[in-house]
């Protein structure tokens, strides 16, 4: 082994470790009685214990069911939503003749260079006048309206990676419209659309300004629902918090590790040319 893999190898290993030691010192403090949390830093649990995710779901009759719910519906439509708009709109950008297209995406270039808390106080205002204010129509077209603009130049970078040759082609055997998208260029671009849904089921899942600006009491995600539910007393339950922030970990994971290879692959197309 030459010396320098030892030294990646090593650095890997550093990394790796400074990356999963915050997870491990949630999942112990998770495992831990309240004695032994506020007793002194200890790097296993003296007396392992499952009580924490007993009353995490216990909680005000199990709210945090409600919360989880809330959570996983929000966050598969808005991915639904936001690949389909992205699939669709990427692909006309790269492949159809637009009047407009350069002023259609100047104007979503810009979307994506207004930070989000400068529109929080007028989207707040319209959603009110709506009606739309914690529910879960609300949220999406809160979601979907902050991330469909960078997953459609995600799209569209993929689409572009698609040769014309593959469209001609196909038009010469006869093929429609329809046909060449749905056998030739969807399934091509296919990485870049996981791509697409791993992002927005990440800042969906994980998001908490949102969902605290916008869902109101009657459309809390577990991030804001767990926040309240150890915060209502005098003292913080950390055993509570890092149980809760461990079972909110497993859904996004997974999604990740089902996905993970078509999600490298969708963020190298557009690398190389």
């Amino acid at each position: 082994m030459k010396k320098n893999s030892r030294w990646i190898i090593c650095l890997n290993i550093i990394m790796g470790t400074i990356w999963l030691l915050p997870l491990y010192w949630s999942f112990v403090t998770s495992t831990k009685t309240d004695q032994e949390i506020y007793g002194g830093i200890t790097l296993f649990p003296q007396k392992f214990t499952w009580a924490n995710y007993i009353e995490l779901f216990q909680r005000k009759d199990g709210i945090f069911f409600e919360y989880l719910k809330n959570s996983i519906t929000l966050t598969l439509v808005t991915v639904l939503v936001v690949a389909t708009v992205s699939v669709l709109a990427g692909f006309a950008f790269s492949k159809l003749e637009i009047m407009g297209s350069k002023l259609w995406l100047g104007l979503i270039l810009f979307t994506i260079m207004v930070p989000v808390q400068a529109l929080m106080v007028p989207l707040h205002n319209t959603l009110s006048s709506l009606g739309l204010l914690g529910t879960l129509a609300g949220m999406i077209l809160i979601y979907v309206t902050f991330q469909t603009p960078f997953c459609v130049y995600m799209m569209k970078s993929s689409f572009d990676m698609v040769p014309n040759a593959l469209r001609e082609a196909a038009t010469l055997d006869g093929a429609g419209p329809m046909a060449i998208f749905k056998h030739i260029y969807l399934p091509l671009a296919m990485p870049g659309a996981i791509t697409v849904m791993v992002y927005s089921a990440y800042n969906t899942w994980n998001d908490y300004v949102i969902a605290l600006t916008f869902g109101g009491n009657t459309m809390k995600t577990f991030n804001v629902g767990l926040v309240d539910l150890i915060t209502n007393d005098f003292s913080i339950s950390w055993g509570v918090l890092t149980s809760g922030s461990i079972v909110g970990l497993i859904p996004i994971t997974i999604f990740f590790l089902i996905f993970q290879k078509y999600f490298v692959k969708g963020l190298m197309s557009g690398a190389i040319k």
